[in-house]
């Protein structure tokens, strides 16, 4: 198949989203499939590795993130006479969030769109493609895979990582939602089919899009994973959370309760670790609940790195919000957690679906019960010097992205057979998505 890849983000940029494309781009290329990638600027910290052909990549030559790369320079202008009446009449923050929420319409990243397009069609002259693939967030990416997909005349696929509408990450005032929940539908309306990364946000777009809808998971990739731990005596149990805590969505508090309610002793033997974005928001919660000599927070660090650290820590510290809007959410980092076979300690969102992948695959622990906590952080000081046991080969299956990425392969086949009517091929056969390897 020709393969046209659409993605903001893309190695050797280090974001969460460059993960997934970057590998199955690498797939697709070693399978023998002709990929194009057509991808935003290289934004630092550029540490993940580029394992495809650099020829095969289109991308702006500077990072300028957020900026409208053709603008004229009257837009510039404006915006900056909005900013100075902003300044000068200091307007409140509510009103700054509405300016904001106004201009970021998808996404911070519309100013790529114009040079997307126009790279794109660059691309389609003397290329075109079987099959476009768009990843989001962000979501302009969409946009200018729908319009790609109309003057080639080839399928669309929306890979979408994270919901659109309805967000329960979002900081936009109500008015943007009804905006995005509108965007949206329009613009999955004219996809060829659609692909989530959880069951249950396959669910969702089912109940309102009639294309066919697989779940393809982000999975892990064992070349990328360090050797296991050799196993060596220590006395202190070391706790990690690597990634973006999210203030006022996840929270360590019932860890940190768990921890006062243990001896003195126990808790001195307790070292949890955060390395990420806002992480130092633990600090001032350590320090609330009596445990700030048990608890650093340092830097992030790269990606290599991180799963350097995951693989030497004891547990694994996995943190979401417990509310109905988080269920369906698998974090990237619960796959890297797998990858490192340390125990997961999952805190939030219990009756979510990483939450029953963890108990079902035996991965470790999950709970918000700070005195159910306790008597699991016991268990574990307990099995020192060596610390907690492995987890079982078992809790692996299933999960590697080959395994998830072949069966994306044979959905966008599917696709590539049936470009014409949604949800059906020429001879008016459904397109059959994968199966979800979940045990």
């Amino acid at each position: 198949m020709r393969i046209l890849l659409i993605s903001y983000w893309f190695p050797p940029t280090n974001a969460i989203g460059a993960l997934r494309v970057g590998k199955f781009a690498k797939y697709l290329h070693e399978s023998g499939h002709d990929v194009r990638v057509l991808a935003g600027p290289a934004i630092a910290p550029l540490s993940l590795p580029l394992q495809i052909p650099p020829g095969l990549i289109t991308r702006p030559p500077s990072p300028a993130v957020g900026q409208d790369m053709r603008a004229r320079p009257a837009r510039h202008a404006i915006k900056r006479l909005l900013q100075a009446i902003i300044r000068a009449v200091g307007v409140d923050h509510a009103l700054t969030r509405h300016y904001r929420a106004a201009r970021t319409i998808p996404d911070k990243q519309i100013g790529w769109r114009g040079q997307a397009l126009a790279d794109g069609r660059a691309i389609l002259a003397g290329w075109r493609p079987d099959v476009i693939v768009a990843s989001a967030p962000p979501y302009t990416g969409l946009l200018v895979a729908k319009e790609l997909s109309r003057a080639c005349a080839a399928p669309w696929v929306a890979d979408i990582r994270d919901p659109w509408a309805d967000s329960p990450y979002s900081s936009d005032p109500d008015w943007r939602a009804w905006i995005d929940r509108r965007m949206e539908r329009r613009t999955l309306a004219r996809a060829a089919a659609l692909v989530s990364v959880s069951p249950i946000d396959s669910a969702r777009l089912r109940g309102h899009f009639a294309q066919p809808v697989t779940t393809i998971l982000n999975g892990f990739s064992p070349e990328d994973t360090p050797p296991p731990r050799s196993p060596c005596q220590h006395a202190t149990l070391r706790i990690l959370h690597t990634g973006t805590i999210y203030v006022g969505h996840r929270d360590p508090s019932p860890l940190f309760a768990a921890m006062r309610l243990l001896d003195p002793d126990e808790r001195a033997r307790i070292e949890v670790m955060f390395r990420g974005a806002e992480a130092a928001a633990a600090t001032e919660l350590a320090v609330r609940f009596g445990v700030g000599p048990q608890v650093v927070v340092l830097p992030p660090v790269d990606y290599a790195e991180s799963l350097r650290l995951q693989s030497q820590a004891d547990v694994l510290l996995l943190l979401q919000r417990s509310h109905i809007t988080d269920v369906g959410n698998i974090p990237a980092k619960f796959f890297e957690y797998i990858a490192a076979r340390r125990p997961i300690l999952l805190i939030g969102c219990d009756s979510g679906v990483v939450a029953d992948m963890i108990r079902e695959r035996d991965a470790g622990f999950v709970s918000t019960d700070p005195t159910a906590l306790a008597r699991m952080l016991r268990l574990w000081l307990d099995t020192l010097p060596q610390g907690p046991a492995a987890l079982p080969a078992s809790a692996q299956l299933g999960l590697r992205r080959e395994e998830q990425f072949a069966d994306y392969e044979r959905f966008l086949a599917g696709v590539v057979r049936a470009p014409l009517a949604p949800g059906s091929n020429s001879a008016g056969s459904p397109i059959r998505p994968p199966s979800l390897v979940v045990k």
